[in-house]
């Protein structure tokens, strides 16, 4: 298991396996933060019970997502990006809004104990 060149530059780790990313107390209910993870930079945002993993940089010019606002009311969760305004599903990284036309990048992501875990969407 190696490393694939990445949609976003650089070099993204495999995680075709359940990865720990951080302990769960790092991961506050309400508050976007900003992870790595095999030099992979992660968005995460605790909902409940739900945590939303996204790759951190922007598809349209790599600005860093949490930092962007999160909507957090409603079926589908947004987050926008803070440098031109792109807007995405937290859930599945669909564009709401552009100027990006690239989906983000989203990963699965679990509480296992008392640590969050990712992996790659199949």
């Amino acid at each position: 298991m190696g490393q694939e060149p990445s949609a976003l530059g650089g070099v993204e780790p495999d995680l075709t396996d359940w990865t720990t990313v951080c302990p769960a107390a790092e991961l506050p209910e309400g508050k976007a933060i900003r992870m790595s993870v095999g030099g992979l930079d992660l968005f995460l945002y605790l909902l409940g019970e739900r945590i939303f993993a996204l790759a951190n940089r922007c598809t349209h010019q790599g600005g860093p997502l949490h930092k962007g606002r999160v909507n957090p009311v409603g079926a589908q969760p947004t987050v926008t990006c803070p440098v031109h305004g792109s807007m995405f599903w937290m859930g599945d990284g669909r564009v709401v809004r552009g100027p990006t036309n690239a989906p983000q990048p989203v990963y699965d992501a679990r509480l296992n104990g008392d640590m969050v875990e990712v992996r790659a969407r199949a």
